[in-house]
């Protein structure tokens, strides 16, 4: 990671936030970064990665009407916010070797106690890893400017 990268890492980390992060999968590169820097125990309490099916509906406690949606990021975030200061969800439909329904995107929602930031992505084609890359770099923006906000 460059310069820039390590630095907004940083600035993620030093927010004062106890995040709690949901990710479905997509986005997944942004947990890389943070862990992988030091000091990431100042920012992240816990990650949920529930990819499957199954998994998303155990973690909500329901079965989401469609996995990537604004409607079931939030859910996500809500449901990670109660055990830190900050939930932090991501859910995204990826490039696939499947027949799927919807186009490639991502649904990013960050939540405090007193704010809620959702955003919806719209994938350009590429391969999987080159979408995760930008969804992951969005998610990190966001939290980015999220925690400069507190």
């Amino acid at each position: 990671m460059n310069e820039q990268g390590q630095q907004l890492i940083e600035k993620i980390q030093s927010s004062g936030w106890k995040s709690v992060w949901a990710i479905t999968g997509g986005g997944v590169g942004a947990v890389h970064c943070i862990l992988s820097h030091a000091g990431a125990s100042r920012f992240v309490l816990d990650v949920r990665i529930p990819y499957s099916a199954e998994a998303l509906e155990d973690f909500l406690g329901v079965k989401p009407e469609t996995a990537c949606s604004e409607e079931t990021a939030r859910r996500m975030a809500a449901k990670a916010l109660k055990k830190g200061t900050l939930g932090v969800a991501c859910t995204a439909a990826l490039q696939t070797n499947r027949e799927r329904k919807g186009a490639d995107r991502a649904y990013i929602c960050i939540q405090s106690l007193d704010k809620t930031v959702c955003e919806k992505i719209d994938l350009e084609p590429g391969t999987r890893a080159e979408q995760d890359a930008f969804v992951s770099g969005m998610l990190l923006s966001m939290l980015a400017q999220f925690g400069s906000a507190k």
